[in-house]
């Protein structure tokens, strides 16, 4: 008679696959919160290339057209706006004027900056309020700074300059630099 102890188990316990489900559930863990940082470290980054090539659209498009663009945001939202200031104002040219709706990255929303010295309002109860104006001569109306972050986090932004228009990346708020 033969015993079924003396022959040995192929498979693992009960015991043994908890263990190892329980180790890969604190391995993930750890890192899923290091993962979500990137993303949105990445969302960030994306919302100002977005922001910024869509700038030199307007502008190129300004410049084209000989009339003024607008860049309009809803604030605590991603949309934002691309029109001509004056959809009255005639064209230089015979092309259809330029109107674009579009989004930020998911998570990233434009926020009411109080230092911002556009101000220029709203554009007529929509919801969108202007943030940049592009002229026909490819400068700015204003200067503005657009920030892009989250509180305790590094913000980035970009920085309009209205006298030649050019705009230029910001990697930290300008008042912590000396």
């Amino acid at each position: 008679m033969r015993f079924a102890l003396s022959r040995s188990h192929a498979g693992f316990t009960l015991f043994e696959l908890v263990l190892v489900m329980l180790i890969i559930v604190i391995a993930a863990a750890l890192t899923v919160p290091a993962i979500e940082g990137m993303m949105n470290d990445g969302r960030l980054k994306a919302a100002r290339d977005m922001v910024r090539a869509r700038w030199a659209d307007i502008r190129g498009r300004a410049m084209k057209e000989g009339r003024p663009y607008k860049f309009s945001v809803t604030y605590q939202t991603g949309k934002f706006k691309i029109e001509p200031e004056d959809g009255n104002t005639p064209s230089d040219t015979d092309d259809a004027p330029m109107i674009f709706e579009g989004e930020l990255p998911p998570l990233v929303l434009f926020s009411k900056d109080q230092s911002n010295s556009s101000g220029t309002g709203s554009s007529g109860g929509t919801g969108y309020e202007t943030l940049a104006v592009y002229q026909a001569d490819g400068t700015a109306r204003d200067d503005v700074q657009v920030m892009f972050g989250k509180e305790g986090s590094k913000p980035i932004g970009l920085h309009l300059r209205a006298l030649t228009g050019a705009v230029t990346m910001i990697d930290q708020p300008q008042d912590s630099n000396p």
